[in-house]
């Protein structure tokens, strides 16, 4: 899964693919030094009001997950990073963070907020965002321990079997990554991804 950013025009808001949009992996819902060096991170002021107002910075996790749905990737950075400010700790705003850059196609810096988000409170969805950086990166054993680790902690995730079924097809493993799509429709018959899935890996 690789969805591309691209460049908008003067006064414009960026655009970009969401991962969820992409069929074969799909998506569910720490300040990061030198922001500005990215092409997203450039475009956000440098002059973010201090925060003060826990209402504020509620409204602003909640906002960043908004303008993430539509794509508005440079409000919900903004958001992600004004809510981070208020309390460094907030578990929510950091894996929200990691989803802007995952949309922004910077699996690397998505890594770190989900990381963090982990360290604070380990759900199983935050273990599923990791996976998908670590699929991103190439690194598809620690996607594949992700997403196990989402389904030990969530058992009836069936994002994450059809995730993992992904990575181990990729790896080679088709009976283990038949079980997964197998799973997933079970818990989810209307999986589309899932069922297409099987029929290539079993054609008629």
């Amino acid at each position: 899964m690789m969805p591309r950013s691209q460049n908008s025009a003067a006064g414009q808001k960026p655009r970009c693919r969401t991962p969820w949009r992409n069929l074969r992996v799909l998506f569910a819902a720490l300040l990061i030094e030198g922001a500005a060096t990215s092409p997203l991170g450039a475009q956000i002021s440098s002059d973010i009001p201090l925060p003060h107002d826990p209402a504020h910075a509620d409204r602003a996790r909640h906002w960043c997950g908004i303008h993430l749905a539509r794509d508005e990737l440079v409000a919900a950075l903004s958001d992600c990073d004004y809510a981070i400010a208020f309390d460094p700790k907030d578990a929510t705003a950091l894996s929200n963070r990691g989803s802007v850059w995952l949309a922004a196609n910077e699996p690397a810096r998505a890594l770190l907020d989900f990381d963090a988000a982990i360290a604070i409170s380990p759900e199983p969805g935050f273990y599923f965002n990791r996976g998908i950086a670590h699929g991103q990166l190439g690194a598809r054993q620690h996607a594949i321990d992700d997403y196990t680790e989402a389904i030990r902690l969530k058992p009836d995730f069936a994002f994450a079997y059809h995730n993992r079924g992904v990575e181990l097809e990729q790896q080679g493993s088709r009976a283990e990554a038949t079980a997964d799509f197998e799973r997933a429709l079970k818990i989810d018959p209307d999986l589309a991804p899932s069922r297409q899935a099987l029929q290539r890996l079993n054609p008629p």
